[in-house]
């Protein structure tokens, strides 16, 4: 069967620094792209890295030093607000487990958001958001400072099926070749619907748009109208 819109799924973690910046700068022209469908998919990049026994860069002093001073120089041309936290890395698994509940049952628009806040949270304001309360503070404002509502997914993500749910997204990942983060599944419309094409890193859009035949604004684009996240 054919796929009738072309789509994009990026499989992502709050841990991948590379992964805040990608989202940060595809969130300025994805507007832009109104016939693609996108999905946001969490996953938990540690137990991808360790089914396809990837090595995380930060374990290489050389690499690590390089990651930051890169992600410093993206931070700087685009624009795009960056800072290295000081506890790196956190273990992710709760924030993850709460945007998976977050997906299941909030509309796209709301559940991207919770994801914009919380990558600004560890990756601008430097909060550890593997803490229950930095999660509450930050998703406070997007539910109008409805404390029951936050808690009821602090709650849902201590639950079977939203964690079977999060492994389930895991396992399908790896099943597709993913071996880090951010990676994106693109299917061409009108091509066969198991025709998939992977592309690696945030600094894939190019690529990505001319693959589809889509408008590119370049890295350097900085529209303050382009809907956030």
């Amino acid at each position: 069967m054919a796929t009738t819109r072309a789509s994009i799924i990026c499989y992502y973690d709050l841990i991948s620094p590379y992964t805040y910046m990608g989202v940060k700068l595809f969130s300025r022209f994805r507007k832009q792209w109104p016939s693609v469908d996108v999905t946001f998919t969490p996953i938990l990049l540690g137990g991808v890295m360790n089914a396809v026994k990837n090595r995380p860069l930060f374990e290489f002093p050389s690499k690590r030093n390089h990651m930051i001073a890169d992600l410093d120089r993206i931070s700087a041309v685009t624009g795009v607000p960056f800072k290295f936290p000081e506890n790196f890395p956190v273990n992710t698994v709760l924030p993850m487990r709460v945007l998976t509940a977050l997906q299941l049952h909030e509309a796209a628009e709301k559940y991207e958001q919770c994801i914009d806040k919380l990558f600004d949270e560890y990756f601008v304001h430097g909060r550890n958001i593997s803490q229950t309360d930095v999660i509450h503070a930050a998703l406070m404002p997007l539910f109008n400072s409805d404390a029951n509502k936050v808690d009821s997914y602090l709650q849902l993500a201590t639950q079977p099926e939203i964690k079977q749910i999060f492994k389930e997204n895991t396992d399908k990942a790896v099943a597709r070749g993913v071996f880090g983060a951010p990676t994106f599944i693109v299917k061409k419309a009108g091509e066969p619907d198991d025709k998939e094409y992977l592309f690696f890193g945030s600094d894939r859009f190019e690529m990505i748009a001319a693959f589809l035949g889509l408008p590119y604004p370049g890295l350097l684009s900085r529209d303050r109208n382009s809907a956030k996240l």
